[in-house]
């Protein structure tokens, strides 16, 4: 009768596991995509906890946004403000070694912000007055950018083609660059690239 107890006491945990289970099997990651109208948009920001960013032209006039998750992918555009917010704290579940890629039309923006905790950046052909980009431990990547650059890292290193060597200065552990790319945008656009132990690369 004991044994019997036993096998009776451990059928339910057996079955709790077993639902457990098959919730996550329902659970699967596909690719959730957005779009908005490019002529709406003049403020992107984006804050991720984990996951990369890759930044590249759009081949229409639409903002695209695209990323595998289980969740709902939350994009909002509220006026002309488009914010994607996949920090825990917003609710929702994402892989977080996902990436979520950005396509913008080819147009200057007031103002573009990508911030992530560990995940990569990657900004290329991207024009906007003001441009903030911020990872704690991954690294940044900036290429097809015009105007001013202005890069820091606490352990990290920059590298870039575009600039003298003399001109990356050391500071503590980690190097600062202040650098201008000459172009349409060279004197009303600021970039910014801080990094806290990822490298920063800024190319043509």
């Amino acid at each position: 009768m004991k044994k019997r107890t036993g096998y009776k006491w451990l059928t339910p945990l057996a079955a709790v596991f077993l639902m457990l289970g098959l919730a996550g099997c329902g659970d699967k990651a596909v690719e959730q995509t957005a779009s908005f109208a490019g002529g709406k948009v003049q403020q992107i920001q984006i804050n991720t906890d984990g996951q990369s960013v890759k930044v590249s032209r759009s081949e229409d006039a639409e903002v695209k946004i695209r990323m595998k998750t289980s969740g709902e992918l939350p994009a909002v555009l509220d006026g002309d403000v488009l914010t994607v917010n996949l920090e825990p704290a917003s609710g929702f579940i994402h892989l977080k070694s996902a990436t979520l890629y950005l396509e913008i039309p080819d147009q200057s923006y007031q103002s573009i912000s990508l911030i992530t905790t560990s995940g990569d950046i990657e900004l290329a052909d991207a024009q906007a007055r003001d441009i903030q980009l911020a990872a704690d431990s991954g690294s940044i990547t900036v290429s097809g950018y015009t105007g001013t650059v202005e890069a820091a890292t606490q352990s990290g290193k920059i590298n870039s083609s575009l600039a003298d060597p003399a001109d990356i200065k050391n500071d503590g552990g980690g190097q600062s660059l202040k650098l201008t790319i000459d172009g349409a945008d060279t004197g009303t656009s600021v970039l910014s690239a801080k990094s806290q132990s990822g490298n920063i690369s800024v190319e043509k």
